[in-house]
Order: structure tokens, then C-alpha cells, then sequence
């Protein structure tokens, strides 16, 4: 017993630090943000300070104590300023107290040995070492998720905090849906986006309540559904011409994109979101005379400095700015892969995503099986029927449930509806990308998926659904089932847990490290195959 309030004194002890470290970066910037943003900005903070550092020193406790008592002490602050809403802050406790069970978990994901673990240990033993990327594939492709979690190496628990930084990706989103939730109920209006923050906090809570699975994919999936709804949010802005939310929107939406492509470079393509923001409202913006000043904007010097840390990572790590794309990978380096290798991972990738190999399956032509539409057949055989098919049955009845309590059969919403067509356009984009490239759920299909059925129903429901009690109660009532689902799903998940693991979190709440688990301390002296070149400040791994 005394273990699990352990876990959860510092659950919230951490969650305090990243908000004090989410505003004094509102203070840094001049921005009001509200207490979803300001959660996102501590992570990013946290997130660069955790790339930063790295270069000069190991995550060890006393590194991560120093974080966490600085985070704490700008909490305080920040709790006793004018602008803290305490309401607010006391929902959120709410639902981080109602998310706490899903940490508590026995075994983690597949992946989570073969590099996660791994990858985050090496941040806490070692400072950076260049060429990481030989020593395992998994480790070509850093993920914040790994330099979050490093930071949660801390006394006593030590080891066994370093798998929950996804949850804090996930209760920060629920918190941002839940302030949309509050707008509605104080405006007593619907509208497109209430609609689809209704379909967005069901999908989340109810698809995604394994955090174990959550892996680098499903963080950056969540907030996918964030970007999309500040998006659209910002439409309304437009029209107007509130400038103050216009140029809010635009920042938050660098700031989403920012995690969201350091959870995984594979996410850079995202970044055509924030593009056709730029593209839509291009006239608008040179109208109310933002263009320049959005251009001018210190989150674009945040955005740019971003973006080079997160792909320097990777280029110390593998020699490629995005692995695997070869074309981007220098062989003139002293670390480098050679390119052949390169090629054929991104071989190995897409063979996988496209359901041509598997723990119990590898099809005996790769070449042949890749080319054109080859794989189809067998990926629906194989994937669709199974994975994809389990998915779509979760959003259709999201979206049934959704159209029978918010359709009005009368009355029809009077005003004007949202131009969401021209996002939907690069939606679809991503979504063809998506399907011929990479098409398993985890590699961004959970989200553009379920988004090329919600986007159109949240427009029709915005059309067909005039605000009532009933409306409102409605609302409340699925998001009441919605974090129930997720505590219920999480109980049965732990009972299960129980009964194969005999795990009791009463007893010993902390998840089962396999016994090869410490093998990065001596990991690199068991490859003979690599030569450790030694300078004054760095490791370099290379290749005999």
C-alpha cells in the first residue's frame, strides 16, 4: 500500500512541475493560456530541456530532482497568481485522479524492452553518445516519449516511473476537451466543435485506454484530434476578427505540431497541417494585418530551434535528418549507416505495415509482394479483418450514438456552417499517404481514419442539432461514460493482469522488468563489431 502513494504522490508531484514549467513559458512568451495549454507547453518544456541537457550530462536523480523541485517551486507561483483558475485546476485533478489507475499496469508493450526501455535508460546512464543507432534499429528513431520519461528516473521509485509520460499527453487533452465541454455549457449553443470534441474525447477514453500500448504512436494520435479542433476553432476567430485568439490559435497550433513530430519524426508530414492553416487564411491574415507579424513571431524561433534539436537527434543517432528516408542520410560521417541498410529497413517497415511479415508470418517474395498493389489483398486478409475492422466498429458506434442523441428531428441550426472542407481536403491527403505507404492504425491511422467520418458528421449535426436541456445533458452524461469506460476498462484489464500475473497493485503496483533489461550499461562492449572513439566530451559509436 505504501508503494501506490508513493506512485501516486509523485504522479502528481510531476504533473504540479510540468504545469509551473507550462507557465512560466506563458510568462516567457507574454501569452494567457489556458490550463490544457499551459500542460502541453510544460511538456514541450520539459521535452527541450530534456534534449538540451542530455548533450552535457546524464538523467540521473539528482538531475531529474533539481527538475522536478524547480517545476514545484513555479507551480507555487503560478497557483498563487491572479490568473490561476482554481475551478479549473480542480477538474483537472479530477480527471488525472480517474486516469491514475492506467499506469498501474503489470507488462508493458511489445516494443518497450526491445528499445524504449533501453533507449530512456541510456539518457539516465550516459550523456549523449553519437552513432546510438547501431547498437539496435530502435534506436535510430528517438522519441520525446523517451526524453519525458528520463526525467521521471527519481529516488526510490527510480525505475519504475519512466514508462507513464504518455498519460500526461492524454490528461492534458482531456482537460483541453473538457474546457471546450465548459464553453458550451456557459454559451448554451452547439456547434461544429462541440461536436467533434464530443466524438474526439469518446475515441480517446474509450479506444485508447491501454496506456501501455500508447507507445510514441498514440500520444501524437491524441493530439492530432487537439490540432484539428484548434484548427477549426480558429474559423471562428476568423470571422470575427478576434486578432488576440487568431494569433493564439496559430501558436498553439506550433506548439501541438512541435510534440507531435518529436514524438515521431515519421510525424513531420503533420506539419501540412500547420501549412494549410497558413494557406486557407493567407487574404484574411494580410487583411487584419497579421501576416508580418505572425511571420515575426518568437514561436516561429521556437518552432525552427525545435525542429533542430529533434532532427540533430536524429542525425547523431543514425546519420540521416529522417530515418529511414536514405535520401536525407550522409555516408561522409564518421557514425554513418551505410545506405543500403537504410533502404532495406525502410523495406523491412513497409513489408511490416503492410501485413507482409509478422512474429508468425513473412511472405517469401518481399520485392514482388511491395510492388503496386501486391500486398492488398493479403493485408485485408490479414490486417483489415482484424485490427482495422475492430477500430471501425468503435467509431461507427461513436458516430451512431452521437447522430441519435444530437439529431433534432424538427429543427434545424440556423446559422451559417463552418467551412471545413479545406482542411478535409489534406486530411484525405494524409489518409491516401496513410493507405499506401505505411496503412496500420499506430503509423497515424487510428486518427485520419476516424477523422474522415467525424469531420463531415460534426458539420451535419452542427446543421441538425439546435441546443437544448436535453443536448446539454447529453453531454455530460458521455463524458461521465466516456472516463468511466476508461476506469471500468482499466479494472478489467488489471483483474486480468491479476489472474495471469498474480499482479496486485495494493501489494506491488511497480511493472515487471524482464531480466535482461540492464543490458545497456554493458551493451556496447558485447558489439565487437563497433569501435568506441573516446573525445573530451562525447562517445561516438562507429562501424569497424
Amino acid at each position: 500500500m505504501e508503494q501506490i502513494l508513493l506512485i501516486f504522490v509523485y504522479y502528481f508531484l510531476i504533473l504540479f512541475s510540468i504545469i509551473g514549467f507550462g507557465n512560466i513559458f506563458s510568462k516567457i512568451f507574454k501569452r494567457s493560456l489556458s490550463l490544457s495549454e499551459i500542460g502541453f507547453c510544460g511538456l514541450l518544456t520539459l521535452i527541450l530541456i530534456s534534449y538540451i541537457t542530455n548533450f552535457f550530462i546524464s538523467h540521473g536523480i539528482l538531475h531529474n530532482s533539481i527538475l522536478l523541485i524547480l517545476g514545484l517551486i513555479l507551480f507555487i507561483f503560478y497557483y498563487f497568481d491572479k490568473s490561476f483558475n482554481k475551478k479549473l485546476f480542480a477538474i483537472a485533478i479530477a480527471i488525472f485522479i480517474l486516469l491514475f489507475i492506467g499506469i498501474l499496469m503489470y507488462k508493458n508493450h511489445d516494443d518497450f524492452f526491445y528499445y524504449h526501455f533501453p533507449y530512456t535508460l541510456s539518457l539516465i546512464e550516459t550523456k549523449k553518445i553519437i552513432g546510438i543507432g547501431h547498437l539496435e534499429h530502435g534506436f535510430r528513431t528517438p522519441s520525446s516519449i523517451f526524453y519525458l520519461n528520463s526525467l521521471f528516473y527519481l529516488p526510490i521509485t527510480k525505475l519504475y516511473l519512466i514508462n507513464i509520460g504518455a498519460i500526461y499527453f492524454m490528461g492534458f487533452a482531456n482537460v483541453f476537451f473538457i474546457e471546450k465541454f465548459l464553453v458550451f455549457f456557459k454559451e448554451k449553443k452547439t456547434d461544429f466543435i462541440i461536436f467533434l470534441t464530443v466524438l474526439s474525447f469518446m475515441t480517446i477514453n474509450t479506444a485508447f485506454y491501454r496506456i501501455a500500448e500508447h507507445g510514441n504512436d498514440r500520444s501524437a494520435l491524441i493530439l492530432i484530434f487537439v490540432l484539428v479542433i484548434v484548427y477549426y476553432e480558429s474559423i471562428k476567430y476568423f470571422k470575427i476578427n478576434h486578432t488576440v485568439k487568431i494569433v493564439n490559435s496559430y501558436e498553439m497550433l506550433i506548439v501541438l505540431t512541435l510534440l507531435i513530430i518529436s514524438l515521431k519524426s515519421f510525424y513531420l508530414i503533420y506539419l501540412i497541417i500547420l501549412f494549410a492553416w497558413l494557406i486557407q487564411f493567407r487574404k484574411s491574415l494580410l487583411r487584419n494585418n497579421l501576416l508580418f507579424p505572425l511571420l515575426i513571431n518568437r514561436y516561429n524561433y521556437l518552432f525552427i530551434i525545435s525542429v533542430f534539436i529533434f532532427v540533430g537527434t536524429v542525425f547523431l543517432n543514425s546519420s540521416c535528418l529522417v530515418y529511414p528516408a536514405s535520401f536525407t542520410c550522409f555516408e561522409s560521417v564518421s557514425w554513418s549507416i551505410p545506405k543500403t541498410e537504410v533502404e532495406n529497413m525502410k523495406d523491412w517497415y513497409s513489408l511490416w505495415a503492410k501485413a507482409g511479415a509478422n512474429p508468425n508470418f513473412r511472405t517469401s517474395d518481399p520485392e514482388k509482394y511491395l510492388e503496386y498493389f501486391n500486398w492488398v489483398s493479403n493485408w485485408i486478409d490479414r490486417y483489415f479483418f482484424t485490427k482495422v475492422t475492430d477500430y471501425l466498429a468503435v467509431i461507427f458506434l461513436i458516430s451512431i450514438i452521437s447522430f441519435i442523441s444530437f439529431k433534432n428531428k424538427k429543427n434545424k441550426n440556423n446559422n451559417k456552417p463552418l467551412d471545413y472542407k479545406f482542411l478535409y481536403i489534406f486530411i484525405i491527403i494524409l489518409f491516401t499517404e496513410w493507405f499506401l505507404n505505411h496503412p496500420t492504425l499506430r503509423y497515424g491511422g487510428y486518427t485520419v481514419v476516424a477523422l474522415i467520418l467525424y469531420i463531415p458528421l460534426s458539420s451535419f449535426l452542427d446543421q441538425y442539432s439546435v441546443y437544448t436541456k436535453k443536448i446539454r445533458n447529453l453531454v455530460f452524461l458521455i463524458l461521465i461514460i466516456s472516463l468511466g469506460t476508461f476506469v471500468f476498462k482499466n479494472i478489467k484489464r488489471i483483474n486480468n493482469e491479476f489472474e495471469k500475473y498474480n499482479y496486485n497493485p495494493f501489494i506491488n503496483p511497480f511493472f515487471h522488468i524482464v531480466d535482461n533489461a540492464y543490458e545497456f550499461s554493458d551493451r556496447i562492449s558485447k558489439f565487437d563489431k563497433l569501435r568506441i572513439q573516446n573525445n573530451k566530451n562525447y562517445i561516438i559509436l562507429t562501424k569497424d
